[in-house]
């Protein structure tokens, strides 16, 4: 399974995508579904979902400013001992105070449900995060859809083996985080998001240098979600009486990640333009929301949304490279303000009004719309670094880094002879070692052998004869891969396992 995923989709490891798999799945049914309350046999409360937020939000924003809080969460006995202590109990709690008709177990249960959310949302976005641009998208991407198993089980089993299931999803999460850390190149990885990224000198706004986000980004962020939560408040309302009825939103959820995964691995679909598309697609859908009345509208809301939901983990990572600060800060900053977005948006008291609703949805709409233009007008590269970067090469010269760094004498090999072959064997036995480790299929040995000698993707399209967007698939592919977001990167690994090898 482990060599099938390396093979096509990058160094993402089943226990990697069971991690983030199990903890949504217990988030989906515990926090935003009525699983438990069905259990119980009496109807879900709002106050229990307040407190579990409120929670969550603090649980982040304690990450965001405390290194040390980050770095128990991401190991494994912290988020087993948050797994078990908060979210396992708080499961049950929450349950025994539903069963019994206990208000003060319900408010405690909502806060340590939340503690769990938010320690979840901080170990889930280490690992997503880790392995870069691609690999956060494709990770997320994976894990949703995955998650409709468990979520069709918990639904139609009897009550009881319900509540079983949900109580374990924690438990079966912090073992397979802890199976994940197993290994050697994961614990590297995963150190990877806990330390500030790699800059001489940090640049951008004052947002920017200290939470490694964008500011017009968060604003973005939190009007998104708070119309993701007047949406869902409002979807909630008109469902039906089903058992499947109140996970239909998160049945489109999943079906719009399966798509999205199958799209981006199979046709390289560019981060850059699923995120326009997504933007424009929720801020229309908001303001027709406001004019027509009809659940279709909602649904093709509630599908940019996920586009959008999607798309943050690879942003975190394009627009925290070069701020001098921890991804996982970023994570957690980013994180905070889509929870309290969707707090905001689901319970405050207009959202059960029809009229207020729709001239919320409008006014968020428009907002979306102004807040895009602005993004793309004045800080276009908070897009352009979340795909561009993983591709390497465009279609003119080659890598200015790559150039660079052959002036210097350093990370650059031979150039290749007229048969494309390089002449140094030294260099060839470490592109062998690479592609054996990280499951190089032969043509991608090929490329990056032509990569590292500095060959622009012109010159690879023609020495294979193959089309340049087939060049740019292979090299996304390299690049998810090797875990490296441009040609110097590349370069970089390609010198450590020479100096390594001797």
């Amino acid at each position: 399974m482990e060599r099938l995923l390396n093979r096509f989709v990058g160094n993402i490891s089943p226990s990697a995508l069971l991690v983030s798999s199990f903890f949504w799945t217990w988030l989906d049914v515990v926090v935003f579904g009525p699983a438990v309350y069905e259990a119980a046999g009496v109807e879900m409360p709002t106050m229990p979902m307040v407190l579990s937020f409120a929670s969550s939000i603090a649980v982040l924003a304690a990450a965001a400013a405390s290194e040390r809080l980050r770095s128990l969460l991401t190991r494994p006995r912290g988020f087993a001992g948050a797994a078990f202590l908060c979210g396992t109990i708080g499961t049950l709690l929450l349950f025994a105070g539903a069963h019994g008709q206990r208000p003060e177990l319900l408010l405690a249960a909502g806060i340590v449900v939340g503690l769990f959310e938010g320690a979840g949302i901080v170990t889930v976005g280490a690992v997503a995060t880790c392995q870069g641009t691609t690999n956060a998208l494709i990770h997320i991407a994976a894990a949703l859809p995955m998650n409709i198993v468990v979520i069709l089980l918990v639904v139609f089993l009897v009550p009881s083996a319900s509540l079983v299931l949900t109580a374990l999803l924690p438990l079966l999460s912090a073992l397979s985080f802890a199976v994940y850390l197993a290994r050697t190149f994961n614990r590297t990885a995963l150190a990877t998001v806990l330390v500030p990224s790699r800059v001489s000198r940090p640049s951008g706004s004052a947002i920017h240098r200290r939470f490694g986000a964008n500011g017009n980004f968060l604003c973005i962020v939190l009007a998104v979600t708070v119309a993701f939560g007047v949406v869902n408040a409002q979807t909630i309302e008109v469902t039906g009486n089903g058992p499947f009825d109140a996970y239909s939103g998160l049945v489109v959820r999943a079906l719009v990640s399966a798509v999205v995964f199958v799209g981006y691995v199979r046709y390289s679909w560019r981060p850059q333009a699923i995120f326009n598309v997504a933007l424009i697609v929720m801020a229309v859908s908001l303001v027709a929301s406001a004019v027509v009345v009809a659940g279709a509208v909602q649904l093709v809301f509630l599908a940019g949304y996920v586009c959008f939901d999607l798309l943050i983990w690879a942003l975190i990572v394009g627009m925290n490279h070069g701020s001098g600060i921890s991804v996982l800060r970023t994570v957690c900053v980013v994180q905070a303000v889509d929870q309290a977005g969707i707090l905001l948006g689901t319970f405050i008291p207009w959202a059960g009004d029809g009229q207020a609703v729709a001239i919320a949805n409008a006014a968020l709409g428009v907002a979306v719309m102004l807040l895009v233009m602005r993004l793309l007008v004045r800080d276009r590269s908070v897009v352009e670094n979340m795909g561009g970067n993983d591709y390497g090469l465009g279609a003119g010269e080659p890598d200015p880094a790559a150039a660079a760094a052959r002036e210097d004498g350093c990370g650059a090999a031979l150039a290749p002879t007229e048969s494309g072959e390089i002449p140094n064997l030294a260099l060839q036995g470490s592109l062998d070692e690479i592609a054996g480790r990280y499951f190089l299929s032969s043509r991608e040995v090929d490329i990056l052998a032509l990569l590292v000698a500095g060959r622009s993707g012109p010159y690879i399209a023609d020495h294979f004869c193959i089309s340049a967007n087939t060049v740019k698939t292979h090299i996304r592919h390299i690049y998810t891969k090797l875990d490296v977001h441009d040609r110097q990167e590349l370069l970089d690994l390609v010198q450590a396992t020479l100096i390594t090898n001797g």
